[in-house]
């Protein structure tokens, strides 16, 4: 009983503390440049541009020339530094890195990485994709993150810098029809936990970011049906007399339908994660971003396998009150 009474008045205390400590803040931010990947929309974009606003360089990385003037639109400041970046290319990767070398100004330095830079790869089952699919995912979500951080690791080192990058609920959790995507997410917390002990010694600070459910331009409801239907369009005629026709738009529909429901649209839950991970003079290793991952991916990714494959089925079953089902298991049941 004394045991429990001590551990409820520790729990609390622990978190009041940890608030606290979190609240010291590091000095000279104006000298202390980051590079933000990922800035054409989304997180990106908003937290590259809360970061010049704060007088923090920051080197702004775009997929593309249109990412770049849209920025340039919101702030056309010198503390705001876009350029274009594709994190799948090596050539492009040294090519930023001579950027930055020569845009840094008055004694500033590179202190913060912030690997945001991701595609969303939901197809459906694995039954609708190819290697390529994975890989492309792969490519962007988890090789991106790799290749950039070792182009610009030395600069991070020299200073006791800091790596943030963003992973996912499907880096903790991978449910049905997410398999591209979790596999890329998956191999991004795996790379930073490593690196997080490794660059221990050189003070540097590794961070996570775990957001759930957002609506940003990549979860686009057309994207996603042109992204199911793209697929489908691959898949053998085996496979489609399996599965139907039926069963593919109800893949589309429902995950819409639950993007509707869970997506948040306040994406000021995962900017400021960001922010204070650049910012915060004792970040944290992990951030949960949005309630959904505070209140269910997470807290399922601790339940017993069994428990959580349950639980997906039925979310899965109460979802699909029509019945839709893989065409070959309706024909069993008539037969």
């Amino acid at each position: 009983m004394l045991c429990t009474c001590t551990l409820l008045l520790l729990i609390p205390l622990y978190y009041v503390l940890r608030w606290v400590w979190e609240l010291f803040k590091v000095k000279d931010l104006e000298k202390r440049a980051v590079l933000i990947t990922g800035c054409d929309s989304g997180f990106g974009f908003k937290i590259a541009l809360q970061c010049a606003r704060a007088g923090i360089p920051t080197f702004a990385a775009c997929l593309t020339q249109q990412g770049i003037e849209k920025l340039k639109k919101e702030e056309n400041s010198s503390k705001l530094r876009p350029f274009q970046l594709d994190v799948t290319k090596d050539e492009s990767v040294q090519q930023a890195v001579k950027f930055v070398d020569s845009n840094l100004k008055n004694g500033e330095y590179l202190w913060g990485l912030v690997q945001n830079a991701g595609v969303f790869t939901i197809h459906g089952p694995d039954d609708f994709m190819n290697a390529q699919h994975y890989q492309y995912s792969f490519d962007v979500n988890c090789l991106g993150c790799i290749r950039v951080t070792q182009a610009f690791k030395k600069h991070i080192k020299k200073c006791q810098g800091r790596i943030i990058a963003t992973s996912s609920v499907s880096g903790r959790v991978a449910f049905p029809g997410t398999g591209a995507y979790a596999v890329g997410k998956y191999g991004v917390e795996a790379y930073i936990d490593a690196l997080r002990q490794e660059l221990y010694p050189w003070g540097v600070k590794c961070s996570i970011l775990e957001p759930g459910a957002f609506k940003t331009p990549l979860l686009d409801h057309q994207m996603h049906k042109n992204r199911v239907n793209k697929a489908w369009s691959q898949v053998d005629d085996e496979t489609k007399a399996e599965y139907g026709e039926k069963y593919k738009d109800f893949i589309i529909e429902s995950w819409n339908k639950a993007l509707d429901t869970m997506a948040s649209s306040n994406l000021a839950y995962v900017t400021d994660a960001y922010f204070h991970a650049i910012t915060a003079q004792y970040p944290r290793k992990r951030y949960r971003c949005g309630w959904d991952s505070i209140f269910f991916y997470i807290p399922i990714s601790l339940v017993p396998t069994e428990l959580q494959d349950w639980i997906f089925r039925a979310l899965i079953s109460k979802e699909n009150k029509g019945n839709v089902e893989p065409a070959v298991f309706a024909k069993k049941k008539t037969n």
